[in-house]
């Protein structure tokens, strides 16, 4: 394989990933604006439980951190621009949109890696905002 082949290759896989992180985002923050009533409970206080997917996102921070370990690309990637402090701080959103925007300052493997659990996670709440009949927030 010629070396402009290999390269146009590589910008396919940028602009692939960009999109599944533009795709992503678009999700994360339409599950972001809805909530799972669980009992009797809705997210407007009033009830007994609620789940809201900002009731995850340091879990999965800390899961992707713990997966990966301290000293790797995709430890970096969180700390960088998800502003990620182990169980204390950092924001998924900023993490999608600095990958979608093509800002994420690190190898195409990590932000691929970073991606792939995160939409497990989106996958499994919105499985669990469909099963249990969620609503938006107002």
């Amino acid at each position: 394989m010629s070396g402009k082949r290999a390269q146009h290759d590589g910008d396919d896989d940028e602009a692939a990933l960009l999109l599944r992180a533009r795709r992503l985002l678009e999700r994360w923050t339409q599950l972001a604006q809805a909530h799972v009533a669980l009992g009797s409970g809705c997210s407007c206080g009033l009830g007994a439980g609620s789940v809201r997917l900002q009731d995850f996102e340091q879990d999965v921070l800390d899961y992707l951190h713990g997966r990966y370990g301290h000293t790797s690309a995709v430890a970096a990637l969180l700390r960088r621009h998800a502003g990620y402090l182990a169980g204390a701080a950092g924001s998924v959103t900023d993490l999608l949109d600095a990958i979608a925007a093509g800002r994420a300052q690190a190898p195409v493997e990590a932000q691929a890696a970073a991606l792939a659990d995160i939409g497990r996670s989106v996958d499994s709440f919105d499985e669990l905002h469909r099963r249990h009949g969620g609503t938006r927030s107002a």
